[in-house]
């Protein structure tokens, strides 16, 4: 699955990692590829291991980092029209 995800977008966590629970919303904040390092709010770098998104949940201190296949975009390819054509396809 290859979203193109860009800052700002909603998703949805599909697994669980960081303190989030799988299936929570939250906001993409900036793509870090492997061996990049980010400053975290408290001062803190992290470098991550692997390439993902720094992630936030509205209106709480503290974000996750996860890889993008790990995250479902809230917009775009899941519009209700989109679905709803999709649901009419006949099955291969």
């Amino acid at each position: 699955m290859n979203h193109y995800f860009r800052s700002g977008d909603l998703a949805l966590t599909l697994i669980s990692s960081f303190g989030f629970a799988a299936m929570t919303t939250v906001k993409l904040d900036m793509f870090l590829r492997k061996g990049q390092t980010a400053q975290e709010p408290d001062g803190r770098l992290f470098t991550p291991k692997f390439d993902g998104w720094v992630v936030y949940r509205d209106g709480e201190a503290g974000g996750g980092f996860f890889r993008p296949e790990h995250l479902l975009p809230l917009r775009g390819d899941l519009t209700p029209e989109q679905q709803k054509a999709k649901e009419a396809e006949p099955c291969a």
